[in-house]
């Protein structure tokens, strides 16, 4: 890590561009939750923004079409379409998954409590859509070989189809993140991730905004290299303006750090010493094959779990 410095404001707020991921006073929020214990740190998150931050939550559990299907599900073979679903069956399912949240936070909140069959990704997207929900919250499961290119797909899928941002927590992160490491390279999807950070981090918490520059030849003229007359570097002299910008709207503690090298391998070398509770980053749409190929920060990330993230929409 070349350098680092760290600022912290109390002014007034101003007005906000409207790329920037500034939630209102009030917004919507869809969680989508399922049986596996990733489940209580996204209700024990949602809870913590609806108190402290103005969410208003619906959650969702999605009965994939197969299993609503099956002789256990419904008694008989063959496919039947969701209108024709045992009402009883639906109800059953309701009454569980308010069990679960009442079960995981000792009362149950009046909360929006849904049930729906079908695709998972294709009806999370169909509902965050409905609500224009401004976050989608998932759990995000300890690591599992077979589950893990569904769990890569189902956030790739989300993230590219929705203007939601995509909050994915671990199983222990089951309180508002008290620190977020935010992927900044000054794109726009990378400002509205450090915006939204900013905005959900805990009070007291931290921001640290981690630039990854290549690593260039010595006779190199970018501009990120540049020396201003006070001696600063042009990328210095952007992230202390970022900073500015980013403590001008809330009370924030904000760390930068300089890394080089690979864009991955420098956010997760920053992540392994800080211990972020939270890596932000933007999404970025990306081709099949960059997902497959793994030619993305945020496909890495998702892949391996190691860490919750808040992926921020194009």
């Amino acid at each position: 890590m070349a350098q680092s410095h760290s600022s912290q404001s109390t002014s007034s707020a101003t007005p906000s561009k409207r790329w920037r991921a500034q939630l209102p006073s009030v917004f919507p929020v869809l969680v989508a939750i399922t049986a596996d214990t990733a489940a209580s740190a996204a209700v024990h998150i949602t809870h913590a923004l609806a108190q402290e931050c103005g969410a208003v939550p619906t959650v969702l559990h999605v009965v994939q079409e197969d299993l609503a299907q099956s002789p256990a599900a419904t008694g008989t073979m063959g496919s039947i379409p969701e209108a024709a679903l045992d009402p009883a069956y639906r109800t059953a399912q309701l009454l569980a998954l308010e069990d679960q949240v009442q079960q995981t936070l000792g009362a149950l909140p009046a909360w929006q409590y849904d049930v729906e069959v079908g695709a998972t990704v294709s009806t999370i997207v169909q509902r965050a859509h409905e609500l224009c929900a401004e976050l989608v919250i998932l759990g995000l499961p300890q690591h599992n070989f077979f589950r893990r290119a569904f769990v890569r797909d189902t956030m790739q899928s989300i993230a590219e189809n929705t203007q939601s941002a995509v909050l994915a927590v671990r199983p222990e992160l089951i309180h508002r993140p008290e620190s977020i490491l935010v992927a900044v390279d000054f794109s726009i999807v990378s400002l509205r991730a450090a915006h939204l950070a900013c905005q959900l981090v805990a009070p007291g918490g931290r921001i640290i905004l981690v630039y990854v520059q290549a690593d260039l030849p010595p006779d190199s003229s970018a501009d990120s290299t540049r020396i201003t007359a006070d001696g600063t570097s042009t990328l210095e002299t952007a992230l202390t303006s970022l900073i500015d910008e980013l403590t001008s709207q809330k009370t924030v503690t904000i760390t930068s750090v300089i890394a080089h090298g690979s864009s991955i391998h420098g956010v997760k070398e920053a992540a392994l010493r800080m211990h972020p509770d939270v890596i932000a980053l933007g999404a970025r749409h990306h081709s099949a094959v960059d997902w497959f190929f793994g030619d993305s920060v945020s496909t890495e990330l998702v892949s391996e779990r190691q860490w919750s993230l808040l992926l921020a929409p194009e």
